[in-house]
């Protein structure tokens, strides 16, 4: 499916299709009000539209996802030294290691969930 294939200013704009999606910057309402704006629509509507629809809330969540997912690394790479140094001086079936394990496990499980999410495909339609 092409969304676009047009000639605007004397330079061919990218077809839009699933396969070019990743070639447009995302995420910023900047890009949102420049789009808009060059189809003539003032950008204090535009503006006013995304934050009533709640976009600018859902680009704001979408950033703390990722800083989420990165804190998850984090605590992954945390409680992989905490596993080594228990390990070191104690023994890899002491209470504290096994619980380290699991935390470990949930910590590594949550996070792979939020990655997938934020790395799933631009070409969506949701309703």
């Amino acid at each position: 499916m092409n969304i676009r294939n047009t000639i605007k200013k004397g330079v061919k704009v990218l077809i839009i299709n699933e396969k070019t999606i990743n070639n447009f910057k995302q995420n910023k309402i900047k890009y949102l009000v420049r789009d808009f704006t060059e189809y003539g629509v003032p950008e204090e509507v535009t503006r006013e539209i995304l934050l009533k629809r709640g976009i600018n809330k859902w680009l704001a969540n979408r950033m703390a996802i990722i800083n989420l997912k990165d804190e998850l690394k984090n605590q992954v790479k945390f409680w992989l030294k905490s596993m080594e140094v228990e390990k070191k001086y104690h023994s890899k079936n002491s209470l504290i290691y096994r619980q380290f394990v699991g935390i470990l496990e949930t910590t590594i499980s949550i996070r792979q969930r939020i990655r997938s999410i934020c790395h799933s495909s631009r070409w969506q339609f949701p309703e």
